[in-house]
This record gives structure tokens, C-alpha cells and sequence, in this order.
């Protein structure tokens, strides 16, 4: 959890090429349903363990502290939420205006195991767990933990457990959903360093479609996309969701995604690989007449998406 947080942050932060300094964090807790101390305890090692990581990778990260509200009439379990303070100069900010037709879309794997992570990663990140939980859970875990499921919706209707191995993931479904999210901040101070970048877009909310909103009468031509991770097929194939919406949904084994100008992008993919994150180019970038657009070409079908 404390990963994820840090994660969603710093990630989102360096996408304009700031460098992220300080980091405070806010937890609201329904103590009559979660054991406050052991949540306190636990997300004191994670974020001390990941600070560490951070620092050892060329990314000190200031811990400034945070508030913890015991909200039981709000709250159903926990919510934690945290910010980051970055700095950079407002000539150097990162807006993607400077995207030009030609420019390469390099991905970076959001699965795998990075030279700085414990161990492998399904690559799910943070977004789409909803689905996820509810269409891989059996309904077990709704009878015994209601809280974790709003009466409105259609609840767990999955086949799995949590300690469930799946052949396919190469681990359990719990260690699947709980895979941390993926921190490229490592791996974007280094690239900045060394090439100009056009544009960064973190595959959170939105997936593959999240690059609609950076630039302007953007046509963005994904094509060349590696298969997704396997936790992206037992989802669809669990939920039958439609694959349009799996790439709107999902990261899809792509969690960031590098625009520069033709002839950087095997730089980036050796900064990446340096880390042992695996990259590669995954389309490029056209004039659009009106708005911006991405079309994702791949085995499942050929998707086009336009902003509103």
C-alpha cells in the first residue's frame, strides 16, 4: 500500500520533469473494522522501505509527516491518500506541446521485476482493481468482509481465492492484485538527464487511452504493443469485458510511456533496461485534423479513441 501511494505521486509528478523533494501522507481509518496500529505499523515499513529504495536509486524523497483521522461514520475500511512537493523550473516543465509528427512512443513494461524490486510484479498497478477483486473473488469474501463491497453493485462473482495459484500468473491471485505499483521515477530522473523528452504519460486512470489528454490535434498510433501481461487475459476472460475497454481500463503491460523525437528512443529503452525494466517502441505520433486521437492496433481488434 505504501508503494502504491508513493508511486502514484512521484510518477505522476515527473511526468511534467519535476523532481519530486517531500512527501506527506493522510490516512482516514474506520477503527471498529481495521486494526489502526497494525495499518500504522505496516505502512510506517513500507514507506520506509521504499524511501530507501528511492535513495539508493538517485531519488531522495523527504518524509514530512502526515495526519491519521479516525473516521468510522465516513470510512468503510481505510483510505490513504498522499502528496508530493517537486520542483522545477517553469521553462523546463514537461507539456507535451512540443510533440511533433514522427516523434516515437517508447512503453515501459509495468510487469516484470525491476533491478530495484523484491520480487515479480504482475504489472496491474493501481487501476482497475474494482473489476478486478469482482470478477476474480469468490463471493465468500463478500459474506464474510461486506464492507469491501458497496450494495449497489454486483459484488464477487469470481472463481478464485486469495492463495488461489494460477499457472498462467505464476503466482496467486492475491499476489497478483497486491503487486505494487511500479515507481519509474528512477528511471525518468536518469532519462532526463541525458534526452529530451516531449512527453511522459503515467497509464493510470484511463489506461492506453490516457494520452488524449497531452498535446494538441495529436494522433496518437499504437501498434506495435507488446502482449499484455497475463493478470489483463484471466480479467477479460472473467469478466468478458470488451477489449475496447480493457485498453481504456487498463494498463495492459504498459505503465509509462516516453515520447521523444525519432532517433532517441534506443536511449531510452537502454536507461530503462539499465533497471531492467523492459521497454520498448510502441507507436508514434501523427498530425490530427481535430482533436486528439489514439488508435490502438492489436490482436484483440483495432481501437480508435478521440477526446471530448
Amino acid at each position: 500500500m505504501a508503494n502504491d501511494v508513493v508511486a502514484m505521486n512521484v510518477d505522476d509528478a515527473v511526468c511534467v520533469g519535476s523532481f519530486p523533494v517531500a512527501f506527506s501522507d493522510y490516512i482516514a481509518v474506520n477503527p471498529f473494522k481495521v486494526s489502526k496500529q497494525e495499518l500504522l505499523e505496516s505502512l510506517a515499513e513500507g514507506f520506509s522501505r521504499v524511501f530507501s529504495m528511492l535513495r539508493e536509486n538517485g531519488a531522495e524523497l523527504l518524509f514530512s509527516g502526515g495526519e491519521t483521522a479516525d473516521l468510522p461514520d465516513i470510512v468503510r475500511t481505510f483510505d490513504i491518500s498522499g502528496t508530493v512537493m517537486a520542483r522545477v523550473k517553469l521553462s523546463k516543465v514537461i507539456t507535451g506541446k512540443n510533440i511533433s509528427p514522427g516523434d516515437i512512443i517508447v512503453g515501459l513494461r509495468s510487469g516484470g521485476k525491476a533491478s530495484y524490486e523484491d520480487k515479480e510484479n504482475s504489472g496491474i498497478m493501481c487501476n482497475g482493481l474494482t473489476l478486478a477483486r469482482h470478477c476474480l473473488l469468490i463471493n465468500d469474501y463478500l459474506k464474510k468482509y461486506p464492507e469491501t463491497c458497496f450494495e449497489g453493485v454486483k459484488g464477487y462473482y469470481g472463481r478464485f481465492k486469495i492463495d488461489s495459484f494460477v499457472d498462467e500468473l505464476g503466482m496467486t491471485v492475491g499476489e497478483a492484485l497486491l503487486s505494487p505499483t511500479r515507481i519509474y521515477l528512477p528511471v525518468i530522473l536518469e532519462t532526463l538527464k541525458k534526452i529530451e523528452i516531449k512527453a511522459i504519460i503515467h497509464n493510470t486512470g484511463g489506461g492506453l487511452t490516457k494520452c488524449l489528454r497531452i498535446g494538441r490535434n495529436i494522433k496518437y498510433i499504437k501498434d506495435n504493443l507488446p502482449e499484455p501481461d497475463p493478470i489483463f487475459k484471466l480479467i477479460q476472460a472473467e469478466s468478458h469485458e470488451e477489449p475496447r475497454n480493457m485498453y481504456r481500463s487498463f494498463n495492459m503491460g504498459i505503465g509509462l510511456e516516453v515520447v521523444v523525437k525519432k532517433g532517441d528512443e534506443d536511449r531510452v529503452i537502454d536507461i530503462a533496461e539499465k533497471f531492467k525494466v523492459d521497454a520498448q517502441v510502441i507507436g508514434k505520433c501523427e498530425k490530427s485534423k481535430e482533436g486528439n486521437s489514439v488508435i490502438i492496433v492489436s490482436k484483440y481488434g483495432k481501437f480508435e479513441y478521440r477526446s471530448m
